[in-house]
């Protein structure tokens, strides 16, 4: 017996040695890529200040200070051009880049399709599309000819996609011209924004802390100016929690809404729960001006990809004045946000009893049973298919729980879930919600179709159009704690399992100067009162409660956001409702 223990040991330990060994040869490797890729990125952003500093400066300014509303009225007019356009915003992503590292690549190819452009609009026959001439960034993962969509795995770098996605295609088709790339988190499944390839994107209103994730470089770079407007994905929450750490608007449409067809997802193979684009923006109007417009022709999409139907933009939803019944909740019961979470959806709850709709409290069902289902069902096979990419590349320290969890095979995790679950339930609710097998998949998927069943038998009895809820569960955290408070995501994660439509927007705005780059920028904030109520009334119950006080502690002064969402195809009741807040709040 001793001698098979022995044998036994001695297997072990020269795997070990021998996966160690490869380990090296791997890092050593892609070290070099790392160090090409980012003297590549250096090069890149010399020729788009380059060609940024071909306008003249005053022009330039003059051109970077118009809003969306107002760039779309001076192209259509011609009053600016197409390459003026490309040129100021080459310059304003230069300066937010240099503020919080969002950029992983400049489309330099946007000069050529702006020139293209502006001779097209020389000729008298030529009708300009609808969005002619606007920069548009786009998140790293999206399919765009001769570009890398790495993810954030270094292996992945200098495999250029050999065509633009379907919708990269219907953008340049509206007039939209892609000028820039922006980062993501290591696999995207993270809500902070880091990887070995491309670095760690801050917000841009305080560099120690995260912009979000996974579309954190989108997040970042309109929050500092950037751009106008910009796409990201979103599986979890990877379009709201980013607009509402950096302080800007966003929404993720339910699945169908695009194609997808030709797209790249996380981990493939997601039937019930996969990614959707999303507009991200300054603030809601330019959003709902994007999808009106894409929307508004969405038979070029359903054209070529049949799995998307050609459900157009519809008017009458988003500008009907019949009064809405809302539904809002500031505690999900799986996770209580901070105070000023809460706060921020009370006062958006107000702005909309003053203009007439009704509100009334509306609680999630079995949070619970949701957070293990939506793990399970997102990594479906126990982490297997990121787990295997992350080992064969440089691991990103910040995710290092996650790839932690991964390796612990499912059965010994729900062994020890147990003994956990008696001092720290929660986290005994992750440790068993990793799938052991296909039958626990099969009936994970079940589950979610009965709840989706529930959630809106529920909204019906009520007679509800939308639901207002918290953004998050905390204002922009430093950049090691997403991998320390996995779970965070519950407010979000909830709408990607019932694929609604869930939109992202500042509640509580007020005049502030902030120095993003010279200018003035209105902010919706975490206040001292929250800060006092934190400080006093937030539980302490157990290690996530303690270390998200504690992460939000001294963040006074940081965006907060709300979120508001619907049922499939019903994007457009959300944003009324979203666009509503926004103009009891600006006045605009």
């Amino acid at each position: 017996m001793l001698f098979y223990v022995v044998l036994l040991l001695l297997g072990a330990g020269a795997y070990y040695y021998h996966f160690r060994i490869n380990r090296k040869k791997i890092i050593e490797r892609l070290e070099k890529v790392v160090q090409r890729k980012r003297d590549d990125l250096l090069k890149n952003i010399e020729e788009a200040r380059r060609i940024s500093d071909k306008l003249d400066s005053k022009r330039r300014d003059y051109i970077g200070n118009l809003d969306f509303e107002q760039l779309k009225k001076e192209l259509q007019k011609g009053s600016v051009t197409c390459v003026e356009a490309v040129r100021t915003y080459f310059h304003k992503a230069i300066l937010a880049h240099e503020k919080t590292n969002a950029v992983t690549c400049f489309i330099l190819e946007a000069e050529q399709q702006a020139e293209e452009l502006d001779e097209k609009a020389k000729l008298a026959s030529f009708v300009k599309p609808p969005m002619f001439g606007i920069p548009l960034s786009l998140k790293e993962c999206l399919k765009v000819k001769g570009y890398d969509t790495t993810r954030g795995f270094v292996q992945d770098a200098y495999r250029p996609s050999t065509e633009d996605s379907i919708q990269i295609e219907h953008y340049k088709k509206l007039g939209l011209i892609p000028f820039c790339q922006t980062n993501v988190p290591q696999s995207l499944l993270s809500y902070n924004c880091s990887n070995p390839l491309f670095g760690t994107t801050t917000n841009p209103f305080d560099s120690t802390r995260t912009c979000g994730g996974s579309s954190g470089g989108e997040g970042a770079l309109i929050g500092a100016k950037g751009s106008l407007i910009g796409i990201g994905t979103d599986v979890g929450g990877s379009v709201r929690i980013p607009c509402h750490f950096t302080g800007i608007a966003g929404i993720k449409p339910s699945k169908m809404r695009f194609a997808h067809r030709g797209g790249g997802a996380s981990v493939p193979g997601k039937p019930l729960i996969d990614a959707n684009d999303g507009p991200m923006a300054q603030d809601v109007k330019t959003n709902v001006e994007f999808l009106r417009n894409v929307w508004g022709d969405i038979d070029f999409q359903s054209d070529r990809d049949p799995y998307c139907p050609p459900v157009h933009w519809n008017e009458s939803l988003y500008s009907s004045e019949k009064k809405l019944r809302i539904g809002y909740y500031i505690d999900d019961g799986w996770f209580t946000p901070t105070p000023a979470l809460q706060r921020a959806v009370l006062e958006s709850k107000k702005h909309l009893e003053n203009a007439g709709h009704t509100v009334i409290p509306f609680h999630p069902p079995r949070l619970t049973d949701v957070i293990q289902w939506y793990f399970r069902a997102v990594c479906l096979d126990g982490g297997q298919y990121v787990l295997n990419k992350l080992l064969k590349d440089i691991i990103e320290p910040t995710i290092h729980f996650q790839v932690t969890l991964w390796m612990v095979p499912t059965w010994v995790q729900r062994i020890f879930s147990y003994p956990v679950s008696l001092v720290f339930p929660r986290m005994g609710v992750l440790m068993k919600s990793l799938t052991r097998d296909t039958f626990e998949l099969r009936e994970a998927y079940a589950e979610i179709e009965a709840y989706r069943e529930e959630y809106v038998g529920l909204m019906m009895k009520d007679n509800l159009d939308v639901i207002l809820c918290p953004a998050s569960i905390m204002p922009a955290p430093q950049h090691d704690i997403p991998s320390k408070v996995v779970s965070g995501v519950s407010y979000t994660c909830l709408y990607n399992l019932l694929d609604f439509g869930a939109g992202q927007f500042l509640s509580d705005f007020f005049q502030r100067i902030f120095i993003v780059f010279p200018g003035v920028v209105p902010v919706t904030t975490v206040n001292k009162s929250d800060e006092e109520k934190l400080i006093n009334e937030y539980p302490e119950t157990d290690k996530w409660y303690q270390i998200t006080k504690k992460a939000t502690i001294g963040s006074i002064g940081m965006p907060i956001g709300v979120q508001v969402a619907a049922p499939p195809f019903r994007e457009e009741a959300v944003l009324r409702t979203m666009r509503e807040i926004e103009i009891a709040i600006t006045g605009k």
